[in-house]
Order: C-alpha cells, then structure tokens, then sequence
C-alpha cells in the first residue's frame, strides 16, 4: 500500500464530488473518463476502500470519503498556493487599499494576515474612511477600495449584501426617550444619512448625541447607554443589542459592498489580494 498520496488523485477526487459524475470531473479536468476511473481506483486503494456511492443518476461521497473530503481540499489548497509563491517572482511591491472601517476592523485583518503569509514580499497598506471619498482616490493613492453603496448600484465587484440595523442597549433603555439620542459617523456617512432619513420619515425626533469618526468610540457610547447608533447586521458591536421596529424604530435600507480595482493598472499583488478578499468575504 502507498505512503503518500498524488495532488492529481485529490484533484479527481475533488473535482468528482464538486460535479457529481465522473464526466464531469473528466471535462473539468480534460482527461478520459478510463483516467479519472484510475486515479480514484488508486486512490482508494491507498484510503483502503470505496469513497463514492454509485448509482444510476449520479455519484456521491460515503463516509470514507466525506473524511477526506475537506482535508482534500487543504491539502490541494497548500500545494497549489506553494507553488505559486515559488513560481511567482512579480509578487513584490506594495498594494494599497482603502476600506469601510468596520471591514478594516472586523473581516480585513484575518484576511490580510494569510495574504501577507503566503506573500510575504508584498507589502500592504489599509487607510479607513468613507466610500466616497476612498473612490475619489482609487487610482491616484489606493490599488484597492472596499466601498458601500444603496443596494442596487450595481457598482465595483459585488462582495455581498448587508442590512443596516439599529443598534443600542436595552439595559439602559435610551431608544424609548422622547428624542432619540443617536451616536454616528460625522456627515458623508451613507449609514447617517440613511438613519436620519429614516426617522425623519417616521416623525420620530431625535438628537446627535455623539459623533465621532473612531467606530471604537461609537460602540463605547452606546454600550454605556449614551445613545443609539446604525451598523451592519454581520458586524454588531459586542455588548449592543439589535433593535427593531417593536422597539420603536423606522426600518433602514440595505446596501452593498462592493470591491473596486484601479483602472488600467497591472499589479500581481493586488490582483492575488482582490481574488482573495473576494473568496473570503463572499463565504463568510
């Protein structure tokens, strides 16, 4: 029985499981079907049994093969970034990127720490700010901006949909006063300009309690029960409990995030970074 196991085996295999027939996985993989046979032939010889239930209409893991499944894909994961690390001497430089900072706080850093990993002669920059005015310099000063727009812009590389929430603290019950106090963003935030909207809207009054550009400083006042503020339903403050319409307040629109590349601009690294942050952020 073989020791280690051939790239090209989980490469059928994969491609067998993602597709659902050995067809598939033969066009997909442009080899004969008789050669996807005997790849996985050797490869279960080697997992010491069947990985697939066969039947008329198509073909499906069994246990043996859901077990290897996911480290499959690791492992053809590894190899493949291996390789392109050693093979691609253009991954040097610096890519800049501008971001909406609850992404900069939340999703980016993880990201951006495998990316560095595996490309470890890149460097990257992150500036914070607002969509608008980090769009104003795509080009001139960022490779990169990861921005938000109203829901159906249809702008940039769709990242995902998020839904604008209110957010506050129960225990100190500010969001039944009278005149709402709110906590956001200096003016040129679309999440300001969507709440206030909102509410004036509704008839219902409020007051800025507490501005400030630090999402940090945000979050802290409303966790001390300051006031009430606007965020992403993926990204809730810890602490902050989400609000609704039977707590008194109006509905607030959803929006995209979306990821735009500078124009005419040939930069290895910051393409790899673009494909990587589409892969996660679309998955999370």
């Amino acid at each position: 029985m073989e020791n280690d196991i051939d790239i090209a085996l989980l490469r059928a295999f994969l491609a067998i499981a993602e597709g659902g027939s050995f067809t598939a996985a033969a066009r997909r993989l442009n080899l004969t079907q008789s050669a996807v046979s005997m790849q996985i032939k050797r490869l279960e010889d080697i997992a010491g049994g069947a990985l697939f239930e066969r039947n008329s209409r198509n073909v499906t893991l069994n246990r043996r093969g859901e077990l290897l499944h996911s480290h499959a894909r690791r492992l053809v994961s590894l190899n493949d970034e291996t390789l392109a690390r050693m093979r691609d001497e253009s991954f040097t430089g610096l890519v800049r990127v501008g971001a909406i900072e609850d992404y900069a706080v939340h999703a980016l850093p993880a990201i951006l720490a495998q990316f560095m990993a595996a490309h470890p002669t890149v460097a990257v920059e992150v500036e914070t700010g607002f969509s608008r005015a980090l769009l104003d310099r795509l080009g001139d000063e960022f490779d990169l901006v990861l921005a938000m727009h109203p829901a159906g812009a249809a702008r940039g590389e769709l990242v995902r949909s998020e839904r604008a929430v209110w957010l506050g603290s129960r225990q100190h019950g500010c969001h039944a006063q009278a005149v709402l106090p709110l906590a956001l963003h200096p003016a040129g935030c679309q999440f300001r300009a969507a709440s206030l909207a909102a509410l004036d809207q509704a008839g219902r009054r409020w007051r800025l309690a507490y501005m400030s550009q630090s999402l940090g400083a945000i979050d802290g006042a409303v966790g001390a029960g300051l006031a009430v503020t606007v965020g992403k339903a993926g990204f809730q403050g810890q602490g902050l409990d989400l609000l609704t319409e039977a707590d008194g307040l109006p509905p607030l629109p959803s929006f995209e995030i979306a990821l735009h590349r500078a124009p005419r601009r040939e930069n290895a690294g910051a393409s790899a970074l673009a494909e990587l942050l589409l892969t996660r952020l679309r998955s999370v």
